[in-house]
């Protein structure tokens, strides 16, 4: 979702953006968008010419000048290297050295991820270890348990609750006793 609303830092957002395309000239002058990323800083769009900030995660100067350089590297690399300058290859990693920065492919902001919203839980039909995943398999698939190469099947989907770990199994019951 694009943003229309102002964001504090954007006049020092496109200062800066103007800065960079006066001193690398890369033949599209790029546009600045805020939009509303939880976990992503920024994103480069090489077909609009297009650098996207968070509005969450972008919240002091040095985040700004950080994100946009490294943002701006990517427009950079593809301007010089066309097709092969996407991602974080030789390209973008010279295109930061010339921005004067360190090449780091990831930010390091607190930021708050995804909540898996379910746990589906799979068993092994040969020695029926349960497999937990967050994600349903596709169908029209056959899926093996590594463990013991027995087929799968789905058992139940579970709804999480806040504080709900999807990765730690729950306790099962008991089997029900068995009379003689």
């Amino acid at each position: 979702m694009i943003d229309t609303m102002s964001h504090p830092l954007d006049l020092e957002a496109r200062r800066l953006l103007a800065e960079l395309f006066d001193r690398f000239p890369i033949g599209h002058e790029p546009t600045l968008e805020w939009r509303h990323y939880r976990t992503t800083a920024g994103m480069a769009h090489y077909d609009r010419w297009t650098i996207s900030l968070s509005r969450i995660l972008i919240t002091d100067g040095s985040r700004l000048r950080d994100t946009l350089l490294h943002e701006f590297a990517h427009l950079l690399a593809f301007h010089r290297a066309g097709r092969v300058g996407r991602g974080h290859g030789p390209a973008w990693r010279r295109a930061m050295h010339d921005l004067g920065l360190s090449p780091e492919v990831v930010h390091r902001y607190d930021c708050r991820r995804n909540r898996p919203r379910r746990r589906v839980i799979y068993a092994c039909r040969v020695c029926g270890a349960e497999i937990v995943r967050l994600r349903l398999l596709p169908k029209r698939r056959t899926y093996v348990h590594a463990g013991c190469g027995g087929g799968i099947a789905l058992v139940r989907i579970d709804t999480l609750i806040d504080g709900f770990d999807p990765h730690v199994p729950r306790e099962l019951s008991p089997p029900p006793a068995r009379s003689s």
